[in-house]
């Protein structure tokens, strides 16, 4: 039986691969570590040392508490719509509030024109 700490670990890692389109494969070549093993511990099925933990969260370009940090999601399951809106969520974190600004007056835009 796996360990719900493992299993806890391997979908922070699974989400925040997912949230930066990353393969299981790119993230353990930026990693430094065997593909499948990525798999497994996605899975629960194996447990990695803080060394492949840190390495992986480098490769994710978060820090090791971030991938330690529980992120809500529905039933465990996050939908496409919801991981999209992470998704530019994460895009937009490093701009100026100006460029935020601006980025919310195009969506604003294309809102509008969607709903007309």
């Amino acid at each position: 039986m796996c360990d719900s700490k493992r299993i806890q670990i391997g979908e922070q890692i699974k989400y925040y691969r997912t949230l930066k389109n990353m393969s299981q494969e790119s993230l353990a070549l930026l990693a430094g570590v065997n593909p499948a093993f990525v798999g497994q511990i996605e899975r629960g099925m194996k447990s990695p040392t803080v060394n492949t933990l840190q390495k992986i969260a480098g490769a994710l370009e978060i820090s090791l508490a971030e991938l330690f940090t529980p992120k809500e999601m529905e039933d465990g399951n996050t939908s496409g719509r919801e991981l999209e809106l992470r998704h530019i969520q994460y895009l937009l974190r490093d701009l100026s509030d100006e460029d935020v600004a601006a980025v919310t007056r195009i969506v604003t835009e294309i809102v509008k024109i969607k709903h007309s």
